[in-house]
């Protein structure tokens, strides 16, 4: 019997706490798109110097974890429109 979280990706399984607060979590937001800015320099310094190339499997890793960080960043602003909602919705029933 196969699991399905056998060919899971971290991000496929990362969620909002359902005890989040209502709001665009910015903090968060910020420090994802900081983690794949440092990352993405990490890379353009690769192709900047004299020094040995990093191996295409390094590479690809690095291309991957921007790519998760990208589904982090998707997943908090899914939650920042999805809980705004909400409180509209609750906001205009007063």
């Amino acid at each position: 019997m196969k699991s399905l979280l056998n060919f899971a990706l971290p991000e496929d399984l990362l969620c909002v706490s359902k005890e989040a607060e209502a709001g665009i979590p910015i903090d968060a937001i910020t420090c994802a798109i900081d983690r794949a800015s440092s990352v993405l320099t990490l890379l353009e310094d690769h192709f900047e110097g004299d020094t040995p190339r990093l191996s295409n499997h390094i590479i690809a890793s690095v291309l991957w974890d921007v790519r998760g960080t990208l589904g982090l960043i998707r997943t908090l602003a899914m939650h920042a429109d999805t809980a705004s909602n909400q409180s509209d919705s609750a906001g205009g029933a007063k």
